[in-house]
């Protein structure tokens, strides 16, 4: 007790202060001179835990199928054990399963479509280099000159004709060479396995930290606002996955339908650009287009009708009902999340914008708004108590009975 008391005595001194101000100085001074070295170590650190975190993310992702399992098929089953395990052990069962047949069914397909169009790829190179003739004479007629434009069309072609061979073999180089990496999914797959096993366990001593270091005020108010963040994020996860899923499957039946080529290519294209919010489905309108325009003109166009048709729907039907309306927010506020997360974290950033920009208008909105509007109106309370008293006290002193002087 003494020695802390002498502590407290010798921060009171004014010495104190600038010793604290220039230690302080010396380690922003360092941290400045050395931020490569730390943020090369930060990279090593990253590389070091990045199963774990892939690990704890599928663990997330999953949590609300585990849920359900645990509430619905295994809700009679007594202990709690038994019941998370049959649970995580269905739960990932089905993943495997879905996994297993996706692969199965999409895998060849995909390869086969990529190695026709890649054979195909010089004839249609020189079907279009035809139309492009044929438009150049349409225009010649009229007195209409378009060389410039079908010369460097044609260079373009000739780019793509030769390049991309080359390209698409590099990446299935560069997929084979990282086949170690699926040793560390395994090692995340296992380790969201144990965490949604003890996952009560974990919140529990999280809780417990918490709670210990806060009062009880602010332990209410950082659980709900972690519970309505976390409400967010996972709507936002789950109906995005079954919005691309959907979007796919509607895509590879309109195809079917009118009978287009590459059906299990450009579905799964278009199904994974849709993940990704406002260009994602451009994107994959894009490149859909691109590679039906050189097979056939008409293909493309009208692949690119039944694309704006099909987003339209999505936009105003399809994600309303599953998003509920609960992440409306603000057109310039996706935007703006889309430039920033894209270019702080890539691609994760642009498919986690959404989701982000919500939780920001949820805090902007309901935390910060809410925080000034009741302390303007104590301020306005304290104000008007104030002047309330002031009027109250000269009635007093010059009631009859006071001590006037006569």
């Amino acid at each position: 007790m003494l020695k802390w008391t002498r502590i407290r005595r010798w921060l009171k001194q004014p010495w104190a202060a600038y010793t604290f101000a220039i230690c302080s100085g010396v380690v922003l001074f360092l941290f400045l001179s050395h931020i490569s070295l730390l943020w090369n170590f930060f990279k090593a650190f990253i590389h070091i835990v990045f199963p774990v975190l892939i690990g704890i993310v599928i663990a997330y992702v999953l949590d609300p199928l585990v849920k359900f399992f645990e509430n619905k098929l295994f809700s009679k089953v007594r202990r709690p054990t038994a019941k998370k395990g049959c649970a995580v052990v269905l739960t990932f069962a089905l993943i495997v399963l879905a996994l297993s047949v996706f692969l199965i069914a999409m895998i060849p397909q995909l390869i086969s479509s990529v190695r026709m169009f890649i054979s195909n790829l010089s004839g249609y190179a020189r079907s279009l280099n035809s139309m492009l003739k044929s438009l150049q004479n349409f225009a010649a007629q009229y007195k209409v000159d378009i060389s410039g434009f079908i010369s460097s069309a044609g260079d373009v072609i000739g780019i793509v004709t030769n390049n991309l061979p080359q390209g698409v073999n590099k990446i299935l180089n560069t997929t084979i060479n990282y086949g170690v990496e699926i040793f560390n999914l395994i090692i995340s797959f296992i380790i969201a396995i144990y965490m949604l096993m003890d996952k009560e366990r974990l919140l529990r001593g999280g809780k417990r930290l918490w709670k210990a270091i806060t009062n009880e005020k602010s332990y209410q108010l950082s659980t709900d606002f972690l519970g309505k963040c976390n409400s967010i994020m996972m709507q936002y996860i789950v109906f995005d996955l079954l919005d691309g899923l959907l979007i796919g499957v509607l895509n590879a039946i309109f195809m079917l339908i009118v009978g287009y080529p590459y059906v299990p290519l450009i579905s799964v294209i278009v199904g994974v650009t849709n993940l990704a919010p406002t260009f994602g489905p451009i994107l994959g309108a894009i490149i859909g287009s691109l590679i039906l325009f050189l097979i056939n003109p008409w293909y493309a166009l009208g692949f690119l009708i039944f694309t704006i048709a099909l987003q339209t729907v999505d936009g105003y039907v399809i994600k309303p009902k599953l998003f509920g309306g609960q992440l409306g927010i603000p057109s310039i506020w996706i935007l703006i999340a889309l430039i920033v997360f894209g270019r702080l974290w890539g691609v994760i950033g642009i498919l986690l914008a959404i989701p982000f920009a919500a939780i920001i208008d949820f805090i902007y909105q309901d935390v910060i708004l809410i925080r000034l509007e009741r302390r303007k109106k104590k301020i306005a309370a304290d104000e008007a108590a104030a002047k309330e008293s002031a009027k109250v006290s000269p009635a007093r002193s010059q009631q009859p009975g006071s001590d006037d002087p006569d």
